[in-house]
């Protein structure tokens, strides 16, 4: 067989190697404009965030000034400001030799008038002794009784003891004093949580009241720059304060383990609340095209995987503002607008999605 020219094998692979071309350059093409990327917005409800700020007070969970119920000397005084003491702990202690002997003194009365009634109680039997008399003793039985008790009791009380667990805020008194019941002798605050207090006029307060359970609040201070702390809503007093005719509004506020933050320091109570500033539709003014069907913009769908696809929506427009132009019909929270590119799409071409506006 006829081997065939060398130039006609030339021309061949010419003529191959050019449809290869096209064709590769053709998808190229059709490529490029499937996936021609596009910037475009996410229409979102538009939200303002109100804050306001009010000074408040930093208080203790708990907190009581703990005293003797009895009179006496201060034997020992176990504690010193600041310190943390244990539910139960003992904080100070009175001399308890006077009320030991009380004590001895009552259960002795007690033991004497006890055995009178014993022995009386036999003899009534034997007419020796009336009744009468036995019911006297019985009566003496049960006063020595209750003045025993008594004894015990005051003996208990010369060791004053921590209701709940806390820090001991103020020491009232110094040792080996006289001191007599009731006398303030330290003060003890729960600081596992802290309380935080503002006050309200009435006129903020009727405004405020609705929107506090769906507010945000937050505590920061100036010892402590650029950090705040949330808080949680405790109760909003009912009675008004008649010196500065306001109203309490109290916060529950977590103790901060890294700073020393106790009652009495000032604060500063943060409120946020979001507000919406309508229900309109505004989007960039340029994303709106005009022709002579009317006014309208590209919307895409979003297909997953960063494309979409273009669809052209008819819209109607309201005035412009500085937070864009408002769309009265035609698009709504959710919809995503093309904001640049407009002139080059087309109903159902395929894009790559960018976030973002055109300026």
């Amino acid at each position: 067989m006829k081997q065939p020219s060398r130039s006609f094998q030339q021309i061949a692979l010419v003529f191959v190697a050019t449809s290869l071309f096209a064709g590769c350059s053709q998808e190229a093409e059709v490529e490029e404009e499937l996936l021609r990327p596009v910037r475009s917005i996410m229409i979102s409800s538009m939200e303002s965030v109100e804050v306001k700020e009010f000074p408040a007070v930093i208080d203790a969970a708990q907190k009581a000034n703990l005293s003797f119920r009895v009179s006496g000397k201060l034997q020992s005084l176990m504690i010193k400001e600041g310190e943390m003491v244990e539910k139960g702990e003992s904080v100070a202690q009175l001399d308890p030799t006077d009320f030991e002997i009380r004590l001895k003194d009552r259960q002795a009365s007690y033991d004497v008038a006890r055995s009178d009634y014993e022995r009386a109680r036999k003899l009534v039997d034997k007419g020796a002794i009336a009744r009468a008399e036995v019911e006297a003793l019985k009566a003496k039985v049960s006063t020595a009784g209750s003045q025993l008790e008594s004894a015990q009791k005051e003996l208990e009380y010369t060791i004053l003891t921590a209701p709940f667990s806390g820090r001991i805020a103020r020491r009232y008194v110094e040792n080996y004093e006289e001191v007599s019941a009731k006398q303030e002798i330290v003060s003890l605050q729960d600081t596992s949580t802290l309380l935080v207090k503002m006050e309200l006029p009435e006129s903020v307060l009727v405004r405020a009241r609705a929107d506090m359970k769906n507010g945000l609040f937050y505590a920061r201070f100036n010892a402590i720059p650029g950090q705040q702390y949330p808080l949680t809503l405790k109760e909003v007093s009912t009675q008004i304060d008649e010196s500065n005719q306001t109203y309490t509004v109290t916060f529950d506020m977590a103790a901060v383990n890294d700073r020393l933050i106790l009652p009495g320091m000032s604060a500063v109570v943060r409120a946020e609340q979001n507000i919406p500033i309508s229900d309109l539709v505004r989007i960039p003014a340029y994303a709106v095209l005009e022709d002579n069907n009317g006014r309208f913009v590209y919307v895409v769908s979003d297909q997953g995987n960063g494309v979409g696809v273009i669809s052209r929506r008819e819209v109607s427009t309201g005035e412009l503002s500085k937070v864009g132009l408002v769309i009265t019909t035609g698009l709504a929270v959710g919809d995503r607008v093309v904001t640049a590119g407009m002139s080059q799409m087309t109903e159902g071409m395929k894009v790559r999605l960018q976030e973002g506006a055109a300026r």
